[in-house]
């Protein structure tokens, strides 16, 4: 099981890697449909924010850049793989448009800002360490962010992750999983407030059904019943992004 920051640092600086990351992870129909929400969420956070300073946090090879990059008025990215960069450059090169962007080589423990952004967000990074890292990395957040600024970031929820995490991410790198109130009080202690946990893939086991046994018949047929399930299930999620200012 990977993890640790250099653990971490040290599987995405591979080119085959970064190159095959969207289509392995996010292609299949589960895949596509939390880059959905994900994207969702995330759009509708920036749209309040008016062309606002943004940060990512290792973006990859901008898997959820491509769709949120309209709304920013300048948007910087921070990853500590050069392969990773690679990708998102390419991707983003071939987009033209006007929005202007900065790809760093950097560590999201120590970035190179000082307090300037509005927003900073990051998706499958914080997740993937132990509590006082964690900590380290919402402070770091924090301290780059003006005050109100808000940070954006994914969690994953104990109450439904821990019974199947045999089969939650396929057990590649490790996880935190948090109840609602751990999640609130780490933040808090970090200098955030939460403001809301938009709640993504409901009814996880029967998710995970449809894409064993029907998306290698109809790939359609299985994001059509996700959409579904995942809309109307109701029931405990299997992830929230989190959506939380810095007082």
């Amino acid at each position: 099981m990977i993890s640790g920051a250099d653990g971490i640092r040290a599987a995405y600086q591979d080119a085959g890697v970064a190159s095959r990351y969207v289509d392995e992870r996010f292609r299949t129909p589960l895949g596509a449909l939390l880059h959905d929400r994900q994207s969702q969420v995330l759009r509708s956070v920036l749209s309040a924010k008016a062309k606002s300073d943004v940060l990512e946090i290792a973006p990859g090879p901008a898997r959820l850049t491509t769709g949120v990059i309209d709304l920013v008025g300048q948007l910087t990215l921070v990853d500590a793989s050069a392969e990773m960069l690679g990708e998102a450059r390419r991707r983003l090169s071939s987009m033209g448009g006007e929005t202007r962007y900065t790809l760093i080589r950097g560590d999201a423990f120590c970035l190179p800002f000082p307090s300037r952004f509005d927003l900073v967000y990051t998706f499958r990074l914080i997740r993937h360490f132990e509590t006082e890292d964690r900590l380290r990395l919402y402070r770091e957040a924090a301290r780059v962010l003006k005050p109100g600024g808000r940070l954006v970031f994914d969690a994953v929820n104990r109450r439904v992750y821990e019974p199947m995490h045999a089969i939650a991410d396929g057990g590649q790198h490790f996880d935190a999983s948090l109840d609602r109130e751990a999640l609130c009080g780490e933040l808090a202690a970090a200098g955030f407030e939460v403001e809301s946990l938009a709640e993504v893939q409901h009814r996880y086991a029967i998710l995970h059904r449809l894409q064993v046994l029907v998306a290698p018949r109809s790939a359609k047929l299985a994001r059509l019943a996700m959409n579904v399930v995942d809309r109307f299930g109701g029931g405990e999620p299997l992830e929230w992004v989190v959506i939380c200012r810095r007082v």
